[in-house]
């Protein structure tokens, strides 16, 4: 169990969006910050929104890729920039978030590595997601080591609200209004 104050955002915290935001692009995702200074901006993809096995490219090297990677074995929706774009996050405990980029192109696939595929990234200018906090569109959460592979990412939300120890947990349950849309 995390002791769980909300954090300040950092690479390897997490980003949940709380349930007032109705941004079809975050309504219940759940992010995991890559990067972040706070003069320069915040870059993070969305860990719990799989595309579907329709969605998943059917070419090399990149379908390879997808085939070896976490289950589901879908590319997930990263966010909504550089939608044409591709990150390969892989298992590293050794770094900061856990997590530790891949170069698809050049990086040998690994099939034994555990990996996950995003298509395109969810992005920040300077300030941005510190404003976006303070209106409370997200909560800045400890992350666990497993968060980026998880095998259910239709219930990390919840799952991820269920362990905070503060007044947070009592939220997992917490319905979909009508007017949210979930892109699941």
């Amino acid at each position: 169990m995390h002791d769980n104050s909300i954090i300040l955002p950092q690479a390897g915290a997490l980003l949940v969006a709380q349930p007032v935001l109705d941004d079809p692009n975050f309504v219940r995702t759940v992010i995991l910050i890559l990067a972040h200074i706070d003069d320069e901006g915040s870059m993070g993809v969305v860990i719990n929104r799989p595309g579907s096995m329709l969605d998943s490219p059917d070419r090399s090297p990149l379908s390879e890729w997808i085939a070896t990677s976490a289950g589901p074995h879908v590319e997930f929706i990263g966010g909504p920039v550089e939608e044409s774009s591709y990150i390969c996050l892989a298992q590293d405990f050794g770094s900061p978030s856990n997590v530790t980029s891949m170069d698809m192109m050049s990086d040998d696939l690994n099939a034994s590595s555990i990996h996950r595929v995003f298509q395109g990234y969810s992005g920040w200018g300077p300030g941005q997601l510190a404003y976006e906090i303070t209106e409370n569109a997200w909560w800045v959460l400890p992350s666990e080591p497993n968060d980026a592979f998880d095998n259910d990412p239709f219930t990390l939300w919840s799952r991820v609200m269920a362990r905070q120890t503060s007044e947070l947990r009592k939220l997992a349950d917490y319905p979909l209004t009508q007017r949210s849309t979930n892109r699941y």
